[in-house]
């Protein structure tokens, strides 16, 4: 009986040192900054890119839809930073070619991200954002819209989330960009 229990405790002591715990386990994180070169000029306006919001729970959780009523979170790939502030950093920089005009802005741009997830049965990332643009300074709305961007990932990876979340807000300055080139 004390060698059966002897040799419970090695097999488990053994399997202890061979399987981590999952508090040693590494988290990756990913950004959705573009590459230098996707960066414009924007519109002949100066802008200045404003906080956005997003009302979510979630952080810097991944989320990643399974069916229609649920959704899961990678607890180990996260975002860099919240979506909000990534959001808020790419398009500060796409539109980063105003920055170098002297002087107030002529227009604020801000928002809400509504969607920012990967849809695993689509095979999608969407991005959604509603846009308000108003002048500066009186705060008048020149123009609100939202932005929406479904972007194909060929794989289900946290690799894939991030590189098709990067390229669907990429889209959607472009649209913006668009927007402001179009007028108040």
């Amino acid at each position: 009986m004390s060698r059966l229990i002897f040799g419970l405790l090695t097999v488990f002591l053994a399997g202890c040192s061979i399987f981590p715990k999952p508090d040693d386990t590494a988290v990756n994180y990913f950004d959705i900054q573009p590459p230098a070169a996707a960066a414009q000029a924007g519109a002949t306006s100066k802008i200045m890119v404003l906080p956005f919001h997003a009302e979510s729970a979630y952080g810097t959780r991944m989320v990643f839809k399974v069916n229609e009523h649920q959704v899961k979170f990678d607890e180990f790939n996260r975002w860099a930073a919240p979506p909000d502030e990534m959001v808020r950093a790419l398009l500060t920089g796409y539109f980063s070619g105003n920055k170098e005009q002297a002087g107030s802005p002529d227009l604020t741009i801000e928002g809400d991200i509504l969607t920012f997830c990967c849809d695993l049965p689509d095979n999608t990332v969407t991005v959604s954002i509603a846009v308000i643009c108003r002048e500066y300074p009186s705060q008048r709305i020149a123009w609100r819209e939202v932005f929406t961007r479904s972007v194909k990932i060929d794989r289900q990876t946290a690799n894939a989330f991030a590189d098709a979340a990067s390229k669907g807000t990429v889209e959607v300055a472009e649209a913006i960009r668009g927007r402001l080139a179009a007028g108040k």
